[in-house]
């Protein structure tokens, strides 16, 4: 017999074997475990479930688990379970290797990315986009040098972007306005008419001036309100009655360049170009509240009415007449912020406002050096945040607690740099683009 087995058989004497069909604490304690057996004892924990009692045994007999490494062991079982198809006692595995006390910043990379790809596998994505950002933060650590660098970002962008456009069959890329009702999002586009996308389905109905009688295939805005759903178009108003599922025209809009539509609870309203804002308060009979002007946009605060006007500035409609408010801009979209006495105000040409909603004073102003554009097209407020749509520059977001501007472009997924309108639902933000259609980002 060779030497080499003489000292195995040695071995074998010192330290019997242990039968890990179902390994108990008596077999394990007061005697030296190396890094194979430890990774064995895991496949088998894993598969009576009893996982957790592992940290039971570190803790009573602690000698025998000296100078092994967990993070590795825990990830060497995993892959072993996943080649065997046994995803989810797999999923465990990696978990606790990323959560191991190891300072193996490299396995732990590698663990929390596992982690990510199997949850985004079972389409756990808010599951899979923390994971992805634990392998991005240790991924830091080591200055972005790991084998696994690229398949990371590559992930993270597949777990928090989904895209509609031409090619999920949408009739345009060009894309106006976006409104959600229950499991249906309705899609406004600048030439396409009106979509409905039934997500639990993925059923994409059609709806244009052809097939329906909507007057114009230009759609500006839509508004969903209890049982209808209103279409504002450059031709005229028309409503989507869901108790019958037919379309409705509303006559006393017909040939009106209309730009948004909205409701304060009590009324509707509509600004158009040219003819200024109209109200009314069942939908058919309208009033022409403040004539004569082209209005983009408009903001309900309290009693007042701010409208954006791309010649006058903002005006305010309040106790039934027309007041100057913010003169000298071109204003395009009008926000209010967290704090009830400042709005924000998008302007084309003259960057970006905040202003004292009492006195129409400018409180900063933000321009091409923060926002990399002059023209604004969006806005929207997320807690402190502010995300800001410009014409051919993507996205900025501002950090109003820490003053701070970061920049959101076709490399961070978003589908294109015209960004038209900015949503948000839940935990996803949607994005319409002049010609790139919807980007859906999950940022939470």
């Amino acid at each position: 017999m060779g030497v080499r087995y003489i000292l195995i058989l040695g071995l074998l004497i010192v330290f019997p074997k242990i039968n890990y069909s179902a390994v108990t604490f008596e077999q394990i304690k007061n005697r030296q475990i190396v890094q194979f057996e430890l990774t064995d004892m895991m496949l088998d924990l894993s598969a009576q479930k009893k996982i957790d009692l592992l940290a039971t045994w570190v803790e009573l007999s602690p000698k025998s688990f000296r100078n092994l490494n967990f993070s590795k062991a825990y990830l060497d079982a995993a892959d072993r379970l996943i080649r065997r198809n046994l995803t989810n006692q797999a999923l465990i595995l990696y978990i606790k290797s990323y959560q191991s006390i190891d300072k193996e910043t490299s396995i732990k990379v590698e663990a929390a990315y596992r982690a990510s790809f199997f949850l985004y596998a079972q389409k756990k994505r808010s599951e899979a986009l923390f994971y992805i950002n634990r392998a991005i933060e240790e991924l830091i650590k080591l200055k972005g040098e790991h084998a696994l660098a690229k398949d990371i970002f590559y992930l993270k962008r597949r777990i928090v972007w989904r895209y509609l456009s031409r090619l999920e069959f949408l009739p345009d890329n060009a894309i106006s306005t976006i409104e959600f009702d229950g499991d249906d999002v309705w899609i406004g586009m600048w030439s396409g008419a009106v979509s409905r996308f039934s997500r639990s389905t993925s059923k994409l109905d059609i709806f244009n001036a052809r097939n329906t009688k909507l007057p114009s295939d230009y759609v500006r805005d839509i508004l969903v309100q209890k049982d209808k759903v209103w279409v504002a178009t450059h031709n005229g108003l028309a409503y989507y009655n869901k108790k019958d599922s037919k379309w409705y025209n509303v006559e006393a809009m017909k040939n009106y360049k209309l730009k948004t539509i909205s409701h304060d609870g009590i009324s509707f309203y509509v600004s158009t170009l040219f003819k200024g804002v109209f109200r009314s308060k069942d939908g058919n009979i309208w009033e022409n509240i403040v004539p004569s002007h082209s209005v983009l946009d408009i903001l309900h605060v309290g009693d007042d009415l701010f409208i954006a006007t791309p010649e006058r500035g903002v005006l305010v409609y309040r106790g039934q007449k027309v007041e100057h408010f913010l003169p000298n801009v071109s204003a395009k979209t009008i926000i209010r912020d967290s704090n009830p006495d400042v709005l924000w105000i998008g302007t084309y040409g003259q960057g970006l406002l905040k202003i004292n909603k009492n006195s129409g004073k400018i409180l900063e102003e933000y321009g091409a050096k923060d926002i990399r554009s002059d023209y604004i097209e969006s806005l929207l407020l997320i807690e402190d945040k502010l995300w800001v749509g410009t014409l051919e520059s993507g996205v900025s977001i501002y950090d109003i607690k820490k003053k701070k501007w970061t920049s959101f472009g076709l490399s961070d997924g978003l589908p294109g740099l015209d960004i038209t309108t900015i949503t948000r639902e839940n935990q996803h933000i949607w994005f319409g683009t002049l010609a790139g259609g919807i980007g859906v980002y999950l940022f939470q």
